[in-house]
């Protein structure tokens, strides 16, 4: 048992980001014999430490991962296998997959926390919570957390906010709708927020939002009610929907850009390959680039288009690859969702050569941990700043979608008429308070837009309390919090605000993309881990010393 006099930790959240985030001052602390033993509070209000919204156990196994499985290697603490040896022996039918199911994913996750709860014994106490922090003040040396429901001891010496996604934003529809027109305010959970008593069968429903969530909106109600997805006899790599009975008649899905996302090489096929050493060469022309430099975002961009231009072949290629950014679409294509989205799969299949958006997407994945650390704490300008995040939605769209085999179900849905693209291709949806084109016979109304990274447009009362008190501090034209290099938290002066750290989304847009599972992206954790474990010691020397 820790000592009332215990250095004493809260940690705000419990996704994987605490996780790794425990995990990293576990090896930090067991690294020092001696160490004074930590009282450490995690505080959630879910049930289920380690897994986050995304991961939850409950929900249905055609609902996959969008990235490889492989990026979950072992703890630098040890005390847990990496995902591709745990699967092996607890989902051997899943051994070689490589976008498993999310909810096997969860259960990986919960058993590598309670391998962390049972190595942190050694060395600290660890007292999960079921609450919601509400407020982070400082009080004196220490800082106070405010939560629902009030916490026995609320002052600690050290708080990290590891919160990743919000959970209400000002631009959900919920907020604002008034039409007679049902809403479902959210996709996740699915069994809860799509079931077959809330979005009923026959029904025609408009989808707000054509990303990611809005295909998950799509499975569930498809293969979630009873429809297969079976190969189509003589085409090779198309699938036929053969359609439930418990399906809503037609999903019609919406956006502002008015696209689908491109779907994603497997891995170790073709499409999926890029010359390295043209990777190598741009990697090391974006590692020299200075973060200062006021025309960073131009410079950035331009290796961007001239390595996917190099990747197509040449120079040539440029004219293309530029036009290809700036419209969305190949030069001289007929632009629509259907497609591009059918495009996409015949260069991931390999009957297509590959065009600028493949040699846009593969340049971006490939370059992101090169781009991350360039863009890191990056002082541009609020216009250089949109104009990048401009292109990069675009490339995102290009370099992130979804598996090859979840871009084909959606053709069988687009080809079955379960999906149908005429609002997107319009470029109409309903308005915030649930006016729909005229005309129009719709059913219910489902909100597929999930709160958006860093803090600004968070309405959480955490989020709000830190910006309206000024504790952490937003640069301007961007959404999340400025850190240090170790996550601690920087007022507008820069100056940190010592002993509170925040890691993931909140802080996006400062660091760059926290959207992963992928722990050596960013190094802000192993960063606080080190300055927590070498604080505490400091201290303890310190109170050691004779007057």
């Amino acid at each position: 048992m820790a000592d009332p006099g215990s250095p004493r930790a809260a940690i705000i959240g419990a996704g994987p980001k605490a996780l790794f985030a425990l995990e990293a001052l576990l090896t930090r602390l067991t690294a020092r014999p001696g160490a004074r033993r930590w009282a450490i509070t995690v505080i959630d209000p879910g049930s289920r430490p380690g897994t986050g919204a995304a991961y939850l156990l409950e929900q249905p196994e055609f609902l996959r991962l969008n990235v490889s499985a492989e990026i979950l290697d072992a703890p630098v603490s040890r005390t847990f296998p990496g995902f591709p040896d745990w699967v092996l022996t607890q989902r051997p039918d899943l051994a070689g997959e490589v976008y498993p199911p999310r909810a096997v994913i969860g259960r990986y996750l919960t058993a590598r926390w309670q391998a962390l709860l049972a190595a942190l014994g050694e060395i600290a106490d660890l007292q999960p919570v079921a609450a919601r922090a509400l407020a982070v003040r400082p009080c004196g040396r220490r800082w106070q957390v405010e939560c629902e429901p009030r916490l026995p001891r609320d002052e600690f010496d050290e708080v990290l906010v590891a919160t990743g996604h919000g959970q209400h934003h000002e631009g959900e529809l919920a907020r604002s709708w008034c039409s007679a027109i049902p809403l479902r305010p959210a996709v996740l959970p699915v069994a809860t927020m799509l079931s077959p008593s809330s979005v009923l069968a026959g029904s025609r429903a408009v989808v707000r939002g054509a990303a990611l969530t809005f295909i998950d909106a799509a499975l569930a109600l498809t293969e979630g009610r009873g429809a297969a997805f079976v190969p189509a006899p003589g085409r090779p790599g198309v699938l036929l929907h053969q359609r439930g009975p418990g399906e809503p008649a037609t999903l019609l899905p919406t956006s502002r850009q008015g696209i689908l996302l491109d779907a994603k090489p497997d891995p170790g096929t073709p499409a999926a390959e890029v010359d390295a050493a043209v990777i190598a060469a741009a990697e090391q022309r974006l590692d020299d680039l200075d973060a200062r430099d006021p025309l960073l975002a131009e410079r950035l961009l331009s290796e961007i288009t001239a390595t996917a231009a190099r990747l197509l072949g040449g120079p040539e290629a440029h004219p293309e690859v530029l036009a290809t950014l700036r419209t969305g679409a190949a030069p001289g294509g007929r632009r629509g969702a259907e497609r591009a989205l059918r495009h996409s799969v015949d260069v991931a299949l390999g009957h297509r050569a590959p065009g600028p958006a493949w040699a846009l997407g593969r340049t971006w994945s490939r370059l992101y941990p090169s781009v991350t650390a360039v863009l890191r704490g990056s002082d541009m300008s609020p216009r250089q700043w949109a104009a990048l995040q401009r292109a990069a939605r675009t490339l995102e769209r290009f370099a992130f979608g979804p598996p090859l085999v979840t871009a084909r179900k959606l053709l069988a849905m687009i080809d079955s008429g379960a999906v149908d693209l005429s609002w997107l291709d319009a470029g109409v949806g309903p308005t915030s308070a649930g006016v729909l084109p005229s005309s129009s016979e719709v059913d219910l109304v489902i909100d597929a837009v999930i709160p958006p990274p860093g803090l600004v447009a968070l309405l959480d009362p955490l989020p709000r309390q830190l910006l309206e008190e000024g504790i952490v501090a937003v640069r301007p034209g961007r959404r999340g919090a400025m850190v240090d290099v170790d996550g601690t938290a920087l007022d507008v002066t820069g100056r940190r605000r010592e002993h509170l750290a925040l890691i993931g989304r909140p802080t996006e847009d400062h660091v760059i993309g926290h959207d992963t599972l992928n722990r050596h992206l960013h190094h802000e954790i192993e960063n606080w881990a080190a300055r927590v474990a070498a604080t505490a010691e400091e201290e303890r020397c310190d109170r050691a010393r004779p007057e």
